[in-house]
């Protein structure tokens, strides 16, 4: 993971512009929730800034690589937390932390999610009253997709998204991912009333999806050109369900 996409330019452009919207939310002393903690990259960069993290994954894998990576930083603490538990009456919120002055997830983890309205009771009394919840979340209508793939013949990988749910099998897992792409409105939907939708933008509206990469990244002036269209388009809100992923924002209402 490391290596093919946050040691990429393109997966390091991306995670700098993430961290734009975190520094503006949760700055030095702040106490925030990440769900879905891949490797620790980003609880670590938090940790860098003097903001708390609890990273929380289902992957015992990623963890492991989390608490190398962020070993002698007091500010992380790792833990498992498989996100499709969380409607268990047993998960009892204070075993976890409270509460948080916010929380994220980037990237894709709730893509694994079937519905998101127990994640939303869930979080709701583990976030304190306007505090910022953000998530990274693939998005349903990726134009690169049916382009790229469907002009290279892979009309599978083409039209993923446009069905209900994609099975993705992780290397070294017996287990296949369900993975899924909710909507913009259906997201907001389903957090509502507990949280309000505040900002949306796109992730990767020119920049390709993460199997794009390599061949982007060894044509330096498409690269260079590619990066000019996304900071100039990046923030336009109404275009955020056509990049690989869309960034949203919700503050916790009281």
């Amino acid at each position: 993971y490391d290596a093919d996409f946050t040691q990429s330019v393109i997966g390091r452009y991306l995670r700098d512009r993430v961290h734009e919207r975190l520094t503006l939310h949760f700055p030095a002393g702040s106490h925030v929730l990440e769900l879905g903690c891949g490797t620790g990259e980003d609880a670590l960069r938090l940790a860098e800034r003097g903001v708390r993290v609890l990273a929380t994954d289902a992957s015992e894998g990623m963890l492991q690589r989390a608490r190398e990576k962020t070993a002698g930083n007091p500010l992380v603490r790792v833990k498992q937390l498989d996100l499709r538990t969380v409607t268990d009456p047993r998960l009892d919120a204070e075993n976890i932390e409270w509460q948080f002055d916010g929380a994220f997830s980037n990237f894709g983890p709730l893509n694994c999610l079937e519905s998101y309205l127990p994640l939303a009771r869930w979080l709701a009394p583990l976030i304190k009253p306007g505090g910022i919840v953000a998530f990274g979340m693939m998005s349903p209508c990726c134009l690169w997709e049916p382009l790229w793939h469907g002009l290279h013949g892979d009309l599978n990988t083409a039209t993923r998204r446009w069905r209900k749910s994609t099975p993705f099998q992780v290397a070294g897992s017996a287990e296949a991912i369900t993975i899924r792409y909710p909507s913009i409105r259906r997201l907001a939907r389903e957090f509502y009333p507990r949280f309000i939708r505040r900002t949306v933008y796109p992730l990767g509206l020119f920049l390709p999806p993460s199997d794009v990469y390599g061949v982007i990244e060894k044509r330096p002036a498409l690269l260079r050109t590619l990066l000019r269209l996304e900071q100039r388009f990046g923030q336009w809100g109404a275009l955020a369900a056509f990049a690989d992923h869309y960034w949203i924002e919700f503050e916790r209402v009281d």
